[in-house]
């Protein structure tokens, strides 16, 4: 199974749509990244450590924006993906949702960081065979345990290719960080586009 993964013709469509729509996309970000900024200074404003019930509403508080967020940008690329454009009742169809996709996204991270932690190639190795399973929480409408299912079967004999595809997302964005951070506008939906491309040509597959 190889030559699945369209990782040129995945960024590509990636530019595309967000050089027709670059307001809308640079608008997004910056709505959805001025609350976690907030969050995130007040968070770091606290002492570390410690069972400061603060400190703990505020990563509980931080975890779940950071997920609606991932969640709304998900959403928000099928819908350029599939319709062209952005299509608001989609987005409120997803508030059902939203608990399976936290709990789905923080088992998915606690499973590559337990990689990471034991030998680092098992959390990428996880990490690859993994990648859809938010895709398929709020696209198939699954629960947890059965997108981490769909996900690894959708995945499997793919690692190669969706290793690399990883990297390019990775190094766009390190990219994007560089000048400031400001690229990150320009890189991240730009990725986030492209992955759902990949994770619809997979998901369409026999």
């Amino acid at each position: 199974m190889t030559g699945r993964v369209r990782i040129r013709d995945s960024l590509s469509f990636g530019w595309r749509t967000f050089r027709r729509n670059t307001l809308f996309f640079i608008v997004l970000l910056v709505i959805l990244g001025i609350p976690l900024a907030i969050l995130g200074a007040l968070l770091g404003g606290l002492p570390p450590g410690g069972a400061d019930p603060s400190r703990l509403l505020l990563e509980v508080a931080l975890w779940a924006l950071r997920s609606l967020a991932a969640m709304v940008i998900i959403v928000v690329s099928l819908s350029f993906l599939d319709r062209g454009a952005f299509d608001m009742e989609r987005l409120k169809r997803m508030k059902p949702l939203f608990i399976p996709f936290i709990v789905g996204t923080f088992l998915f991270f606690s499973l590559v960081s337990v990689g990471v932690v034991l030998l680092v190639l098992p959390g990428v190795y996880i990490a690859i065979r993994f990648q859809f399973t938010p895709y398929l929480i709020i696209d198939g409408g699954m629960g947890p345990i059965d997108a981490f299912k769909a996900a690894w079967a959708m995945t499997r004999g793919l690692g190669l290719e969706l290793f690399l595809l990883l990297l390019s997302i990775v190094g766009l964005n390190i990219l994007g960080a560089v000048p400031l951070g400001l690229g990150l506008l320009i890189t991240v939906p730009v990725t986030f586009l492209a992955h759902a491309m990949v994770y619809r040509d997979l998901a369409s597959l026999p």
